[in-house]
């Protein structure tokens, strides 16, 4: 008997140690593993419970060798469903970009959760750790002929000049400054463009100056260099363009964009003995001073600058309320046509087409036809109006049917079908003869104007 109680109270403590247990695990996927060296790829980890989250999700940092490493650790909740049940989950990711080709491991990270086990309302807290993930990191393609490899969703790049290009003399010193905007990589990819090399001209590379311009969504960075140009011979030249080239990983395909050339003359000075000086001071200051200069994007309203939004938004207004414009438009000329339609003839001739057999309710509905039909010199009795054009059908079976309704017969006077198909010739009749009579008149009209 105690060998049973014993075995019933662990059978009791395993179940309730069963029933308390934590559903709650960790999922990590990345949209891509096979990248370019600098090419990015999106490392999402779910963190998912059987039940809700009370706490904020606690996570070590991502470390990976040969890569560098953007969080985006602010979590998206969201409902999710696996094998057939429903999770709550909490959501974020990483943006990783590697810089050595080979094969790599994408580590486990543990994450701990707060969460409460299923059937209770206290929260307890629970490690969770991911899968190692692997992926390769490809090199440089060998269709790609350019200088430095680069990898960007998009690139622009501008060049301005420190004074007006039109008036230059030998010993003039004209300063250039280089701005390389890249969507999609970090301000550290970005290439150094190459130094002007001119024989008519000294060209001395200035300071460069590196901006994180990351948004909440996506990596940017801006590039800036300067350079100092000392004009040293007189004669028409070409300050050559300036390109850069990149790899765009969205489509696959490689770009180029470029600076105009820029045609100058320069005249001649007759201090020449300034040149030397300015050479020597120029070669001494070569100042190197690179900073980072964070500034983060506009604020995004559903992954787009609100500015765009805002506009977005705007023309939406406007389009919906033309469109509301125009369906009360559309609802009132439908109304209006259909007020036409119910007090026009044809409405009221149909109604005395479907109308039963009955004599009175056949009479009412044919009587509301008559007074709508649109018949000059006609007579208010449609009894009379046939008597009068020589139709006796029609007058004798409807002082036949008068005849019947007031005898004093109790019985109702039902009507003959073919009634309903003369009512009909004698309406087509009417018509074709109030058609004639029309072009009748135009036609006596025409001859009296000839």
């Amino acid at each position: 008997m105690v060998k049973k109680m014993l075995f019933l109270i662990f059978l009791m403590g395993t179940l309730l140690t069963a029933k308390a247990q934590v559903s709650c695990f960790a999922q990590i996927q990345l949209d891509r593993n096979s990248v370019y060296a600098q090419q990015p790829f999106k490392v999402t980890i779910t963190v998912l419970t059987a039940t809700w989250y009370t706490a904020p999700l606690d996570f070590e940092n991502l470390q990976i060798p040969n890569a560098f490493i953007i969080p985006f650790d602010r979590t998206m909740p969201g409902m999710f469903t696996i094998n057939g049940k429903q999770y709550a989950g909490l959501q974020f990711y990483y943006i990783v970009f590697p810089y050595k080709p080979g094969r790599f491991m994408l580590p486990a990270i543990s994450i701990v959760a707060t969460t409460p086990p299923l059937n209770e309302s206290v929260a307890k807290k629970v490690t969770v750790k991911t899968s190692p993930v692997p992926y390769i990191v490809k090199p440089v393609p060998q269709n790609f002929s350019g200088d430095n490899w680069f990898v960007a969703k998009d690139v622009a790049i501008s060049k301005k000049w420190n004074k007006p290009l039109n008036k230059l003399k030998v010993g003039d010193v004209i300063n250039s400054t280089i701005t390389i905007n890249a969507r999609g990589t970090l301000p550290q990819f970005i290439p150094e463009l190459k130094a002007d090399s001119l024989d008519w001209a000294g060209v001395y590379p200035g300071s460069v100056s590196l901006a994180d311009t990351r948004d909440d969504y996506d990596a940017n960075g801006t590039r800036t260099q300067t350079a100092t140009y000392l004009l040293e011979k007189e004669g028409n030249f070409v300050l050559p363009a300036s390109s850069i080239e990149w790899f765009n990983p969205v489509n696959g395909k490689i770009y180029k964009r470029n600076t105009p050339a820029v045609r100058i003359h320069v005249g001649p000075n007759p201090n020449l003995g300034i040149l030397k000086t300015l050479k020597d001071s120029l070669a001494t200051k070569q100042p190197v001073q690179p900073t980072i200069a964070v500034k983060h994007g506009p604020w995004l309203v559903y992954g787009i600058p609100w500015y765009y939004f805002a506009l977005y938004t705007l023309a939406g207004i406007c389009v919906l309320y033309f469109i509301i414009k125009m369906i009360i438009k559309l609802v009132k000329w439908l109304m209006k046509k259909r007020q036409i339609y119910l007090s026009g003839e044809n409405y009221w001739f149909g109604k005395f087409n479907r109308s039963s057999t009955s004599f009175p309710v056949l009479l009412k509905n044919m009587y509301f036809w008559w007074d709508r039909f649109p018949v000059t010199n006609k007579s208010a009795s449609i009894q009379n109006d046939a008597k009068s054009k020589g139709d006796e059908l029609i007058n004798e079976k409807l002082a036949s049917y008068y005849k019947q309704e007031y005898s004093g017969d109790s019985s109702s006077v039902n009507v003959e079908s073919t009634f309903k198909k003369h009512v009909k010739q004698y309406r087509a009749e009417l018509k074709c003869n109030a058609g004639a009579n029309t072009n009748d008149k135009i036609s006596i009209n025409q001859t009296g104007l000839d």
